[in-house]
């Protein structure tokens, strides 16, 4: 099998496994998840200098983990928060600032996104930390994303125009946590990776 065809594959069953949650378990694994996510960020210090904490965050759609709790964290200490706009026509992302879930409008397929009048990040080099969205995950910062190579793009962008990457932050539910994902040369890795039950320091 190949890599691409086992990537199929897992997709179905992991998107089958996100959705066999009920509601309510989703909502709490959501929340003790995410209140781990934040003690590792307040842990790692990124705004310890004064400078504000720049977070790049996917809005949640459906079956995925609910990161609102972080992105209000952030918010609350002061922090920006950028969200994306998907560009299908060049397979980009454009980034924009929000200061309130309110700033978001219903896009393509129900998908909460920025308006394009919202302010645009210019420098990629400010972001802090971005929270991954993905189906899968590894202990070794292998992701399975949804196919659209978005995020490996972004990562790709940021290394090759400021030299470095922001700290990658996947908060999923545990059950997403599996023994190896299988990683195209172009798939980037997660930094850590963060359930409700446990937490994966890749660096």
């Amino acid at each position: 099998m190949t890599v691409q065809a086992h990537k199929a594959e897992l997709r179905k069953q992991m998107e089958a496994a996100r959705a066999s949650l009920s509601a309510e378990d989703r909502a709490e694994e959501s929340a003790r998840a995410c209140a781990a996510a934040i003690r590792l960020l307040e842990e790692r210090g990124d705004d310890a200098d004064g400078r504000t904490f720049t977070l790049f965050s996917y809005v949640p759609f459906r079956t995925e983990l609910d990161v609102t709790p972080v992105m209000e964290w952030c918010w609350n200490r002061g922090g920006t928060i950028v969200v994306p706009k998907v560009i299908r026509e060049h397979k980009l992302m454009s980034l924009h600032q929000i200061k309130s879930l309110d700033e978001l409008e219903s896009g393509r397929w129900g998908i909460r996104e920025p308006a394009m009048s919202a302010p645009v990040l210019e420098r990629l080099e400010d972001i802090d930390c971005v929270l991954v969205p993905g189906l899968a995950f590894d202990g070794k910062g292998g992701r399975l994303g949804y196919g659209g190579g978005y995020y490996d793009a972004f990562i790709r962008m940021c290394r090759e125009n400021t030299g470095r990457e922001p700290f990658k932050l996947a908060v999923a539910f545990d059950l997403q946590l599996i023994s190896e994902v299988p990683m195209d040369h172009f798939d980037f890795r997660t930094d850590a990776v963060v359930t409700d039950r446990r937490t994966c320091l890749i660096r």
